[in-house]
């Protein structure tokens, strides 16, 4: 099992951020390879929502499944991702501090599958700089384009 941690200070009030967290439109806009997210069950943000992540990535299309099984609103959200090749567990929190919002977010996760147990250590440093870029594009549409992203 690998994990890593990322973390950012957001120029926005903790409610906004929380918001455009929540909206699930916005996940393509700054998560890598997402083409887009859909819900399955629940409600976004709710303890049993489950949705599934359209990924495209180097001419191939997959899907992974995404469960919220813990939350503490507003503060700490903890989802179970998965599919075919890998399991993972996203924990991200919410601090605010005055005006700003301070972000969190910790992976933990195995492959599923032998090649991927073997590689998955190797790729840790390259994960880490993208979950670093996908929260720093976060912070910069969450400050600039506020809860919906695409507009």
């Amino acid at each position: 099992m690998i994990s890593f941690k990322v973390s950012t200070t957001i120029n926005q009030l903790k409610e906004m951020v929380i918001k455009a967290l929540m909206n699930s439109d916005n996940f393509p806009y700054w998560t890598t390879d997402l083409k887009r997210f859909e819900v399955i069950k629940g409600k976004p943000g709710k303890v049993g929502s489950i949705g599934q992540l359209h990924y495209f990535q180097k001419g191939r299309s997959y899907i992974m499944k995404d469960e919220l099984i813990d939350c503490k609103s507003g503060e700490r959200y903890l989802a179970q991702v998965s599919g075919d090749a890998l399991t993972a567990e996203v924990e991200t929190t919410l601090h605010a501090s005055g005006n700003k919002t301070e972000m969190h977010t910790k992976w933990s996760g195995k492959g599923k599958i032998f090649i991927l147990k073997i590689l998955l250590p190797l790729l840790r440093g390259k994960m880490l700089k993208q979950s670093k870029a996908e929260l720093e594009t976060f912070k910069k549409l969450v400050e600039t384009k506020g809860i919906n992203f695409n507009e």
